[in-house]
């Protein structure tokens, strides 16, 4: 009888600690490191940039992107949120990202993405 008192202990509160509170809220999405555009297309005037980020650990998937306009030149920053409150691998990680803009017109155009150190991921497009 003890033996199945502790089996239904054991049973019970292993099942109870994998539950997450579903109260608990996920952190803000944080900017990434853009490290390689991986592609880009032209469609029109819509330009789709793919690129791949790099994220402090696998538990991350991508948010959302913002962007800035100056002239020709739009500035874009990749933001990223962990997925889960849980432990997580220690392993730096990447993800990709999606960045979709319509141009005015055509001409040349650079797209520079956020990095850590200050420093922006560039390419420039000629859309015609």
């Amino acid at each position: 009888m003890k033996a199945c008192r502790y089996i239904s202990f054991v049973v019970f509160f292993g099942i109870a600690g994998c539950m997450t509170d579903s109260g608990e809220s996920l952190p803000d999405p944080i900017p990434v490191s853009a490290y390689l555009i991986e592609s880009a297309q032209i469609s029109a005037r819509t330009v789709t940039l793919e690129v791949v980020c790099s994220v402090p650990e696998p538990c991350w998937a991508f948010a959302r992107t913002e962007q800035a306009r100056s002239g020709n030149s739009y500035f874009v920053t990749v933001y990223a949120r962990r997925t889960t409150n849980d432990p997580c691998l220690q392993v730096l990680s990447s993800i990709n990202a999606s960045f979709s803009t319509t141009v005015e017109a055509p001409g040349s155009y650079t797209f520079a993405f956020w990095r850590y150190d200050g420093t922006t991921l560039d390419t420039v497009l000629t859309i015609r």
